[in-house]
């Protein structure tokens, strides 16, 4: 072992300084038992491990480099795993940045502005029991994990010019320059239209304790598909389907782009942490909006969290107006400072006007979650 520490210790020397280089992950097991009922019916009841409440477990590589004049290299290349079963690994995030007194610059498959924006009023952390209704809207372009995380991204921190200020800039492309796209109404085909390509940007301040943000991203010719846990379009529309986990709820457009916006403030009072967010994605007038408040109060090792969510669908595509009502709340209690335990709850109610039918989705899961 000393041999190989004094092998390493004389080819630094010898190649100069070593890029830094961190090997980081979480793993997490959760019980869940998730019920899903219809007009008060119990058409489905999962139980099992999985489906985790802190986050999927993963592990990734990132590391840094400085470079002449200034510059700074960076990456990041991170898995996702399922733990509790031999499924193979999924590529989270990807990427590769530079940055300097120009700012900084990253390409790549990473999280989006929107969202990062969006979690931050979110103290289950986007990964809690059903309830968080706003990750409804962040499903339905350019990936499947799309605009939670974007493929093929492109993503431009300006400058801090002002302390506390910062704003970013988005592109992404779709990889589909000569897509077919056809018309359900009007059975037409038109080509050349370049799917999935977008822009957006991103401006957010923290002060102290406050923190206030704001993005808002186009994108040409998707649609909304809206995941409800153990959903199924069978479920919604009553039919003999196979289960899907989401049900499209607005259809692409060959005309118009796909709008999503979030507004997100949060403060620390010391005593608890308060935070309200608002997400809207809309195509041409059909649209799906969510709110959010929430709180969040550290009480020792435990802390205790409390949100409540609202939610509308305007004339979708397959499921209709909708109105959505979400809770979540639960308990974490820090064993140290790597590992968790903890209990969350939360509850989805979809009142599918159109349809005349009343879906709700609850959900419990009770883990232990470690990072390292």
């Amino acid at each position: 072992m000393k041999k190989t520490l004094v092998a390493v210790a004389a080819l630094a020397a010898v190649t100069g300084a070593m890029a830094d280089a961190t090997i980081y992950g979480t793993i997490e097991q959760t019980y869940n038992k998730t019920t899903t009922t219809l007009d008060g019916t119990t058409i489905s009841t999962k139980t099992g491990l999985g489906a985790y409440q802190m986050g999927q477990s993963l592990i990734g590589i990132k590391g840094s480099e400085d470079l002449s004049g200034g510059l700074k290299a960076s990456y990041v290349y991170e898995f996702g795993l399922q733990s509790e079963t031999t499924a193979s690994p999924t590529n989270r995030q990807s990427f590769i940045g530079l940055s300097g007194s120009f700012g900084s610059v990253r390409l790549g498959k990473q999280y989006s502005a929107g969202f990062n924006n969006a979690i931050a009023a979110d103290p289950g952390g986007a990964t809690g029991a059903t309830g968080a209704l706003y990750l409804a809207p962040m499903t339905g372009y350019n990936g499947s994990e799309a605009p939670l995380r974007q493929d093929q991204a492109l993503q431009y921190d300006l400058p801090s010019f002002v302390p506390g200020l910062n704003i970013t800039i988005t592109k992404v492309w779709g990889g589909a320059n000569s897509a077919t796209y056809i018309d359900d109404d009007t059975s037409t085909t038109a080509t050349g239209i370049k799917s999935g390509d977008g822009a957006g940007f991103a401006i957010n301040y923290t002060s102290g304790p406050l923190y206030v943000g704001f993005t808002t991203d186009s994108v040409k010719n998707t649609g909304i598909a809206f995941g409800m846990n153990d959903d199924s379009v069978a479920a919604v529309s009553g039919t003999a389907a196979a289960p899907a986990t989401t049900n499209t709820i607005i259809a692409a457009s060959e005309t118009e782009k796909n709008k999503l916006t979030t507004s997100t403030i949060t403060y620390d009072l010391g005593m608890a942490k308060v935070g309200y967010s608002k997400t809207k994605m809309s195509v041409g007038s059909e649209s799906l909006s969510t709110s959010m408040t929430s709180i969040n109060v550290p009480l020792g090792a435990v802390s205790v969290f409390y949100s409540s969510s609202t939610g509308d669908v305007t004339s979708g595509a397959t499921i209709g107006s909708t109105s959505l009502k979400g809770t979540q709340y639960g308990a974490n209690y820090a064993l140290s400072k790597r590992t968790v335990a903890y209990i969350h709850a939360g509850r989805l109610t979809a009142d599918l006007t159109d349809l005349e039918m009343v879906k709700k989705v609850n959900n419990y899961g009770i883990g232990i979650h470690h990072s390292f």
